[in-house]
């Protein structure tokens, strides 16, 4: 059985963004994406199309090679792909981060249009806190 559209989508998001790689996030994501970081951690937020891809280079030079994501599961229901992910890294200032994710994706012609993201917001603010704290 091939991959849908769908999944395909998602995967390439998740690789884009691993890599920190403006241009290809740019290239699968719509210009009216609605980005939810849930939750109360200094990176839980809405974001748009220009703040979505400024995380995506915040991330890039967060961390000394981009965060590797570990795809555990991708359940795909009409317009919607869940990907549940874990993504193991090292920030600029050596300390490991090594998060677990849910992302909920809306897709639309075959881009992300929307995302509630949904992780360990204890561990951003003891990792990555600090060191968005002294920028």
């Amino acid at each position: 059985m091939s991959e849908s559209e769908g999944k395909r989508t998602v995967r390439a998001f998740i690789d884009a963004l691993s890599r920190g790689d403006v241009a290809a996030m740019n290239e699968v994501i719509t210009e009216d994406i609605v980005a939810e970081a849930k939750g109360t951690s200094v990176l839980s937020t809405t974001r748009g199309h220009a703040e979505t891809l400024e995380a995506v280079a915040g991330l890039k030079a967060s961390t000394r090679n981009g965060i590797a994501f570990d795809i555990v599961s991708l359940t795909e229901e009409g317009d919607r792909v869940v990907c549940e992910t874990k993504g193991s890294s090292e920030l600029v200032t050596g300390a490991p981060y090594n998060n677990e994710y849910v992302f909920i994706f809306t897709l639309r012609e075959g881009r992300v249009c929307g995302i509630r993201e949904y992780f360990d917001t204890k561990l951003v603010d003891e990792t990555m806190g600090p060191m968005l704290a002294a920028q």
